[in-house]
């Protein structure tokens, strides 16, 4: 992971500490990013995530090697014989 985040800062010229917290903020399921910043340099160094604009594949990439393996049952209820079975093909759309 930490090798993939070095490439995608290095890509606009930022730095891993910017582009580690702006993937997590394009999260929906991370509702209070935590960072570890001590000295104002830190600070300033991570409040640059704000400012950081991904292209398309970037994420994507990030996406890849973080995902995390939640194993049984996790992954067997997210399945689509699980979801068609409890949700029997229902989908929701999301608000405009």
């Amino acid at each position: 992971m930490a090798d993939v985040l070095r490439e995608v800062a290095a890509e606009p010229g930022r730095t891993p500490a910017q582009v580690g917290p702006a993937w997590t903020l394009r999260n929906p399921g991370v509702t209070a990013p935590l960072i570890g910043a001590r000295p104002s340099a830190q600070l300033e160094d991570n409040l640059g995530a704000l400012e950081v604009d991904f292209t398309a594949s970037q994420p994507a990439r990030l996406d890849r090697v973080g995902a995390v393996d939640l194993g049984y049952p996790h992954a067997a209820l997210a399945g689509e014989h699980m979801r068609n079975t409890t949700a029997g093909g229902l989908t929701i759309e999301t608000r405009r």
